[in-house]
């Protein structure tokens, strides 16, 4: 087996909401997202990943935990933009659908980020690495 990741799936409070975010805020692609499901939604994007959607109510029915009520902090999802510019973009565009901002954006030895939350408060670094790969 060749390790990869196809899939992550992100339990949300309000699925629409949670869809508007993703594809308004940051740019996702609507053609990936399949209908027909009332329970989740999928964004299809490159490299043959995707980001699942999921109603908590209906997410957690299929863990091992059907009564958690505490949400997820342990992980960080992170983009990689282009340009510093483009992280400010992104930024920009999630903070119009009133998402939270982590700290604030910071210039790093190795390059730029800024942090932000989704509508559940999942996290997501927003970087532009600067360093070349001979470093």
């Amino acid at each position: 087996m060749k390790p990869k990741i196809n899939f992550i799936t992100l339990a949300v409070t309000d699925l629409n909401k949670s869809i508007d975010f993703y594809k308004n805020g940051f740019g996702f692609p609507s053609k990936g997202i399949r209908d027909g499901n009332e329970d989740h939604c999928m964004f299809d994007l490159d490299d043959k990943f995707s980001l699942v959607l999921y109603r908590r109510q209906d997410f957690l029915a299929l863990t091992a935990n059907p009564n958690q009520t505490e949400k997820s902090a342990g992980f960080i999802l992170s983009h990689t933009a282009q340009s510093k510019e483009e992280v400010d973009e992104i930024l920009k565009s999630a903070m119009k659908f009133g998402r939270t901002q982590i700290g604030q954006t910071k210039d790093e030895p190795w390059g730029y980020s800024v942090n932000i939350t989704d509508p559940d408060g999942h996290q997501w670094e927003i970087i532009c690495m600067t360093f070349s790969e001979s470093s």
